[in-house]
């Protein structure tokens, strides 16, 4: 009986040490993991962060542009008194500007090529931080007959671009300014051509 004994014991012992044997396999094979994995992140902490730190004046330009967070400068009732066919249009204008420089541009009601011109310098100056600039299109008369912006550095997806175009038009009041003038312009060249 012994024999049987020692034969049973020596089975369960065996199994003891087997199922230790897996157990320090698997903690060997778990260690090894979390360390790799540690050390996975640690070298992805390590290439983001300094990337993280460098100028990207894009990087958050879709929730600024997106949720209007542009704030308008304050209005009052009180407003210059447009007159003209583009009275609504120039008040619209007036109650949307964000600078000063709107402001007094369309203090008189009309926006001139030169007063023009010093807007769409605001609009680039705002565009070049990111990395664009604005190029106006002209007919073979040479006069404007749309705008292009393009890439002069970087790169961003459309998306970004269209963000930031919209921001740019909306703080340096080309927005609302650009459409007043191209309307006045029209006018005036419908007037002379009569």
């Amino acid at each position: 009986m012994t024999g049987i004994r020692d034969c049973s014991q020596s089975h369960g012992q065996r199994d003891h040490h087997s199922w230790r044997a897996i157990a320090v396999t698997l903690s060997h094979r778990h260690r090894r993991n979390l360390t790799l994995a540690v050390i996975l992140a640690i070298g992805i902490i390590l290439a983001v962060l300094p990337v993280s730190l460098l100028p990207q004046p894009w990087s958050d330009v879709a929730s600024n542009a997106g949720d209007d967070s542009s704030r308008t400068m304050p209005t009052t009732s009180e407003h210059p008194e447009f007159t003209g066919p583009h009275k609504y249009e120039a008040l619209t204008a007036w109650n949307n500007l964000h600078t000063g420089l709107g402001r007094s541009i369309l203090e008189d009601g009309v926006v001139t090529p030169d007063e023009l011109a010093e807007v769409r310098k605001a609009y680039n100056e705002c565009l070049s931080v990111y990395g664009m600039q604005a190029k106006t299109i002209t007919d073979g008369n040479g006069e404007a007959i749309g705008e292009s912006v393009v890439p002069i550095r970087g790169s961003m997806s459309g998306r970004q671009q269209s963000s930031i175009i919209e921001q740019c038009r909306t703080e340096s009041d080309y927005r609302w300014l650009e459409p007043l003038a191209t309307a006045q312009s029209a006018e005036q060249s419908t007037k002379e051509s009569q």
